[in-house]
């Protein structure tokens, strides 16, 4: 793969348990690899993602639903990915 001129990357995710960070993990890993700054943080530390050229939102799902904090990070931040390249 390419370079892509070292994007920082969001890596996020909810979980009540361990499974979606270690998710994560392996994302950000592998987005490192491609050469893009990758930087996990749980969807509670997260922040604004404004600075980050692209971001991942991870989830756990109960009930066939993501968790409460991933919706809510979703609507915080909806405008975000309108100005990001596709």
């Amino acid at each position: 793969m390419g370079t892509t001129g070292g994007m920082r990357v969001l890596v996020t995710d909810a979980s009540q348990g361990r499974t979606a960070g270690e998710v994560a993990a392996r994302i950000a890993s592998r987005l490192r690899d491609a050469g893009l700054a990758a930087e996990v943080r749980p969807i509670g530390a997260a922040g604004d993602p404004a600075g980050a050229g692209a971001v991942v939102l991870g989830s756990a799902v109960y009930d066939q639903r993501r968790l409460p904090e991933t919706e809510r990070f979703a609507g915080e931040h909806a405008d975000a990915p309108a100005s990001r390249p596709l």
